[in-house]
């Protein structure tokens, strides 16, 4: 509980008891009793409308502070809050108003594990298919502080979800960057072709979808064509040998031809 919640219950009790008095002081004083009455509603109103849409998110917490990215951003609105073009679009895709979201993404993407490499964040570029693990992270901007359960899922261009992981975090007025506390392990079962998304969410309550594509890297295509054996399949041999063959000169391909009609030649004889 924050400090400020003893104050608003105190305010919330003061209208009830305004509300109450000037109700009673309406046969006697009548003008007081409006008066009163007015006071107490303008407090309850302000105190049970404040953040309302945000409660419905989150717990509050007693954390304060504010954090930032300094990124390639776009401009949002007047320009005095600026955030990525595309997580505008995820919030979009999620159902909601960007300018009337109380919790609102202003940066999303995935970061891309290779080997002992450190993680590359990728935001709409497509992702190479050779990555080892793809971790999803969210930058979400709140008016106030709060606690809340952040679901992350990814969903293959199958429709299938093979990603899902949710953690309590606690939130800060300002700008939050929350990731799960896993990563999706990437291997050549994966259906790749199409669009995979990921899906955010609050406490139940949608948040963004962000969309995103993979890009076939060679270390792939090979591995596509080596069958479970470790054998070559046969449209890279074929492949193979059309390479091979194009590379060969007149005359290298007459020596051939003179060796392998030499032995027969013998064999006449």
């Amino acid at each position: 509980m924050t400090d400020t919640q003893p104050q608003r219950k105190w305010q919330i009790l003061g209208g009830i008891f305004l509300l109450l008095f000037g109700l009673s002081a309406l046969p006697g004083e009548a003008p007081i009793g409006l008066i009163l009455m007015a006071i107490g509603g303008w407090l309850l109103w302000k105190q049970l409308n404040a953040n309302a849409d945000l409660a419905t998110v989150f717990t509050r917490s007693d954390d304060d502070a504010d954090f930032d990215i300094d990124e390639d951003y776009a401009p949002r609105q007047t320009g005095a809050e600026k955030v990525y073009a595309h997580a505008l679009r995820a919030v979009e895709q999620a159902g909601l108003d960007p300018d009337t979201a109380q919790v609102l993404p202003v940066d999303l993407g995935v970061m891309v594990f290779q080997g002992d490499n450190d993680p590359v964040v990728y935001r709409t570029q497509p992702i190479p298919d050779d990555a080892d693990y793809v971790q999803p992270f969210v930058q979400l901007r709140l008016p106030t502080r709060a606690i809340g359960r952040i679901k992350f899922e990814i969903i293959d261009s199958d429709g299938q979800i093979i990603f899902i992981h949710e953690d309590v975090n606690n939130l800060e007025r300002g700008r939050n960057l929350v990731t799960p506390s896993a990563r999706l392990p990437i291997h050549d079962a994966h259906a790749m072709s199409g669009n995979w998304q990921i899906r955010i969410t609050a406490d139940g309550m949608p948040l963004a979808v962000h969309k995103f594509r993979w890009a076939e890297t060679s270390t792939r295509a090979i591995r596509r064509h080596i069958t479970a054996d470790g054998e070559l399949s046969n449209e890279l041999r074929a492949s193979l040998a059309e390479n091979r063959l194009g590379k060969m000169s007149l005359d290298e391909l007459l020596s051939f031809q003179d060796g392998d009609e030499q032995p027969q030649r013998q064999q006449r004889r």
